[in-house]
C-alpha cells in the first residue's frame, strides 16, 4: 500500500493481493464493522497532518486519499484490471472517474496518472512503514498466507491510525500492492477492523468491506491467484480472515502484473508520537507460506528488515525472522 513508505520504502506502490490453486478455501462471510467511514486528516492531531493535504482526505495504506477516490467492492464483486467492478449481480460498474491527487505517506502529492510533485513538504510525526520482513524472489509468487494474533490496543489511545499487514507487489516496475490488512483506528473508530486492499487504478484505491476484531483474536491473510499452476494470471483474491468470529473480508481483484517482492509482515503507522501510541507488541506473523507460480512451496525465504535507527520516537525496534515467521518488535 504506498507511494513513499518512511526509510524502508521509497517507491512507488499500489495495493492488492495473491495466491494460488493450492488457495484453502475461506468462508466469504463479511460483516460491515461499525462505522466504516476511513479516518480523515482533520481526525488527526495538528502536528501529524502533512503539509498540503486537505482535512477531508482519508487515511488509507496506501497514503491520503480524496473521499470520491476510494471505492468499497463488495462481497461477490470482482474489481477488474482496467477498473471497472463487476457486481455480484453480473453487471459492470466503472467508478467515478478520480481527479483528484493523492498524497503519499509523507506528503508527497502524486497526480492521478502517477506523477509526483517534488516540491519539499514538512514531514509529519512518524508516519509511514516503521518495520517490516521482506524479501525480493527469482521467480513470481503465486500465493502468500500468514497469520498473526490481534495485539492489545495502544496504552494511548489517541488519533493515530496502525496497520499491519502481509503482501506482495512488482519489482522493479512497482505497481500495485495485494494485501489483508488489520487496522487500528483506520475508520475513526478507535478499535480494530480487517479489510483487503489494492491500489490505484487511475488514481483511485479498493477495500473491501471492513470486519470487526478485537485483542486477541486469530487473524489468516491469504493472498493467492485463482489460476492454475504455471500461468501469468489477472485474477486474484484477497481473503482476510478472523479465525476467532469466523468471519471473512474479501476483495477480488487484479494484480496488473507478476508479483514478485514478498512481505512476511509490515507495520505502517499515521502520527504516531510516543512509544505508548503503538499497539502492544510485538507481533509475529506466523505459519507464513509462499508458493511461486508452480505452487511449488518456498523452503527458506530470505527474510530481511529493515534499519529503523532513523526513526522517532526510538521504541526498542527489531526484526526476528525464521523460515516460517516473521516477529517485528516494537
Amino acid at each position: 500500500m504506498v507511494k513513499s513508505r518512511s526509510k524502508l520504502h521509497t517507491v512507488a506502490c499500489a495495493l492488492v493481493a495473491l495466491c494460488l490453486g493450492l488457495a484453502i478455501t475461506l468462508p466469504a462471510v463479511a460483516a460491515p464493522a461499525v462505522g466504516s467511514q476511513l479516518t480523515r486528516v482533520g481526525q488527526l492531531d495538528a502536528a501529524a497532518r502533512p503539509q498540503g493535504v486537505p482535512d477531508d482526505y482519508v487515511i488509507t495504506p496506501n497514503g491520503y486519499f480524496s473521499p470520491s477516490c476510494v471505492a468499497t467492492v463488495h462481497k461477490g464483486d470482482q474489481l477488474q484490471a482496467n477498473g471497472m467492478i463487476r457486481r455480484a449481480s453480473g453487471a459492470m460498474e466503472k467508478p467515478a472517474l478520480c481527479t483528484s491527487d493523492n498524497f503519499t505517506l509523507q506528503g508527497v502529492r502524486v497526480s492521478p496518472n502517477g506523477k509526483r510533485s517534488t516540491a519539499p513538504v514538512r514531514k509529519p510525526e512518524q508516519t509511514g512503514w516503521v518495520e517490516t520482513g521482506n524479501y525480493s524472489s527469482s521467480t513470481p509468487i503465486n500465493r502468500i498466507v500468514a497469520s498473526w494474533t490481534v495485539p492489545a490496543q495502544p496504552a494511548k489511545r489517541g488519533n493515530q491510525t496502525i496497520y499491519f499487514f502481509p503482501g506482495l507487489e512488482q519489482l522493479p516496475d512497482v505497481q500495485s500492492i495485494l494485501q489483508p490488512v488489520l487496522g487500528w483506528n483506520g475508520y475513526g473508530d478507535k478499535a480494530w477492523t480487517l479489510a483487503s486492499w489494492n491500489c490505484c487504478v487511475d488514481g483511485t484505491t479498493f477495500h473491501s468491506d471492513p470486519i470487526t476484531a478485537s485483542a486477541g483474536d486469530e487473524v489468516v491473510g491469504d493472498t493467492y491467484s485463482t489460476c492454475g499452476a504455471g500461468v501469468s494470471c489477472g485474477t486474484w483474491n484477497i481473503d482476510s480472515k478472523n479465525v476467532t468470529t469466523g468471519q471473512t473480508s474479501s476483495l477480488s481483484t487484479s494484480p496488473y502484473a507478476d508479483l514478485n517482492w514478498v512481505f512476511g509482515g509490515v507495520l505502517e503507522v499515521y502520527s504516531v508520537a510516543t512509544c505508548n501510541q503503538y499497539a502492544g507488541g510485538p507481533i509475529t506473523f506466523h505459519n507464513i507460506r509462499v508458493y511461486d507460480r508452480n505452487n511449488n512451496l518456498v523452503a527458506n525465504p530470505p527474510w530481511s528488515g529493515n534499519d529503523t535507527s532513523g526513526i522517532t520516537p526510538q521504541c526498542n525496534y527489531a526484526q526476528n525472522f525464521t523460515s516460517t515467521s516473521v516477529t517485528l518488535s516494537y
